[in-house]
């Protein structure tokens, strides 16, 4: 038995044990490999997965979405709105404050954010011909995806909290989803979305 093994089981089993005290009521994982998920839910059941999902990080529908389908296990997106860039939050020649913590994210060095421009200009026009935000389409997009997906977008923005909660609401035609996929499509993603040593962490 790998280290890595030991580890997802022992871990499992302790939360079990504390379900069983009453002390934790569900068992959830967070950015977790299909492989650790599977040895997490055989020794526990699994409630639900967080993993960071978007219209610009798709990286679970590879292999991650299908196994919590087949398992029963329910998804969370978080950073549903690209920590801001999907709900149209900048403009082409913005630049981020210098105690921004994006500034850490490739896909928020100056030439790759005003690359990445280009698909949210394309988004924007889909979002104004339904007569809602951006943000609110990269919402609904998600929601969209399966019925046992929701979405933790945060705000700090009483408006913004109105208008994500308004986004559960919208209902995206085959046509409006066919439109967004070809948008991102034409729009490749421009940086990982975290620096190497982060993204050595994940998926583990």
């Amino acid at each position: 038995m790998s280290i890595r093994t030991c580890r997802s089981k022992i871990v499992a089993g302790a939360v079990a044990d504390l379900v069983k005290a009453g002390k934790v009521k569900h068992l959830g994982l967070s950015e977790a490999s299909v492989a650790t998920i599977r040895r997490a839910h055989a020794v526990h059941p699994v409630t639900a997965v967080q993993t960071e999902y978007s219209l610009w990080t798709r990286d679970p529908e590879a292999e991650l979405l299908g196994a919590l389908e087949e398992l029963g296990i329910g998804f969370v997106s978080y950073s549903p709105l690209g920590r801001g860039f999907l709900a149209g939050a900048f403009k082409r020649g913005d630049a981020l404050a210098s105690d921004d913590l994006r500034r850490r994210h490739p896909r928020f060095q100056p030439d790759a954010m005003q690359k990445n421009l280009s698909l949210i200009d394309s988004l924007t026009d889909i979002a104004s011909g339904k007569g809602i935000t951006p943000g609110q389409l990269a919402l609904a997009w998600v929601l969209a995806q399966k019925p046992w997906i929701t979405a933790i977008p945060g705000t700090r923005k009483h408006v913004r909290l109105e208008e994500n909660i308004a986004s559960a609401s919208v209902t995206l035609t085959q046509a409006e989803r066919d439109a967004i996929e070809a948008a991102i499509t034409g729009h490749a993603v421009e940086g990982k979305r975290y620096g190497d040593n982060e993204m050595s962490m994940l998926n583990l």
